[in-house]
């Protein structure tokens, strides 16, 4: 163990530590683009749910939707609406 083994050691553990900055510093940056990318995922799962949902009750929510209509359109010739009397008194 001489003067030569231990300026080695000293380059080598400088080098260590340079090594491990840039390692820290891409781990950052991988960090970052690992985070927007689950957040992209996360996105495009909810949409995917969301539509999933609504396709897959597609019939359902289109009986709830004609439902509604012909209830409105029912409520209006009865005048039993706002709108429907307003337009009944008029004439």
């Amino acid at each position: 163990m001489g003067v030569t083994s231990g300026i080695g050691h000293l380059i080598e553990s400088v080098g260590e530590m340079v090594q491990g900055v840039f390692a820290a510093i891409l781990h950052m940056f991988e960090f970052v683009f690992n985070s927007i990318m689950g957040l992209f995922g996360a996105f495009v799962n909810f949409v995917e749910g969301t539509l999933g949902f609504a396709i897959h009750n597609f019939f359902i929510l289109g009986t709830v939707a004609a439902v509604v209509f012909g209830y409105l359109l029912y409520s209006q010739r009865q005048g039993t609406t706002p709108v429907s009397r307003t337009i009944k008194n008029k004439n």
